[in-house]
């Protein structure tokens, strides 16, 4: 009985590891395909990505909704992420790494370099971006 009790809680764990290597790849799959989104210029994906009442931090301290994040797509000529973790904490996800947006502007061609934290709330089987925040960093 105690090996069977054992043998139950061993298989509970791996279970439960596993689970979570899945959850890590598929929000780490989300934030690359956002930012390939950001590069292609995919208002859709972008807006699928980020949830209805979403709370965007820009850079510069500024706050944003999916709506006038939108307005700064036609500046993004790419958008390549680094360093990502994840942590999960139940039905969230909070994911931080570097981004390099590289763009063009009224004032020129721009390379910024940001650290970012995102975090995901999974609803209905899908992750979904619900804050996000931004700071400058030096190249």
């Amino acid at each position: 009985m105690k090996k069977l009790l054992i043998l139950i809680a061993v298989i509970a764990f791996y279970n439960t590891a596993f689970c979570q290597n899945d959850e890590t790849a598929n929000v780490l799959a989300l934030e690359r395909n956002i930012a390939d989104a950001f590069t292609k210029h995919n208002a859709p994906a972008i807006i699928t990505t980020f949830s209805d009442d979403a709370t965007i931090i820009l850079a510069n301290g500024e706050m944003a909704g999916k709506q006038q994040l939108l307005q700064y797509l036609p500046n993004i000529t790419s958008v390549v992420l680094s360093d990502m973790k994840v942590v999960l904490k139940g039905g969230i996800a909070i994911v931080t790494g570097i981004q390099v947006e590289n763009g063009k502007n009224d004032a020129g061609v721009y390379s910024n370099k940001y650290r970012f934290m995102d975090v995901l709330e999974k609803t209905k089987g899908q992750w979904k971006i619900i804050a996000s925040q931004a700071t400058f960093m030096e190249q």
